[in-house]
Order: C-alpha cells, then structure tokens, then sequence
C-alpha cells in the first residue's frame, strides 16, 4: 500500500466513523493519478451539508473526488 493509498484509507475510516450513526458508508473503489473514486450508501450521499467532499477536501486538497 502506497502513501497516498494509505491517506486514502485514513479518511474513508474516520468519514466511516462519522456517518454510520446516520446509516451511512463510503468505501474505495479506485484510485486514479490524482483521482479518488468511492462509493456513498445511505443518507448522507444526498446530504446538502457534503460533509463527504468537504472531508476529503479538507484532507487531500490536491485530488479530484468521484462520488457515485
């Protein structure tokens, strides 16, 4: 597992954390150079606070996130 694999990793358990009281998840399915695809279950993938992208965004501001 590479740096950013692992920093990758990092985020998706802490987001995990997070949103698993709201039925939620996200889980990795590829990451691309500088892109980071995942996959959103439950509530918050529609949530309009995008705590999610704003997570990543916070913590990996140099990738592109592909939420689907």
């Amino acid at each position: 597992m590479n740096e950013l694999e692992k920093q990758v990793n990092e985020v998706l358990h802490h987001l995990n954390w997070l949103i698993e009281p709201h039925n939620s998840s996200v889980e990795l399915i590829e990451i691309e150079d500088r892109r980071i695809v995942i996959r959103s279950i439950g509530y918050c993938s529609d949530c309009e606070t995008d705590c999610i992208r704003m997570t990543f965004k916070e913590r990996l501001p140099d990738m592109e996130l592909i939420i689907r």
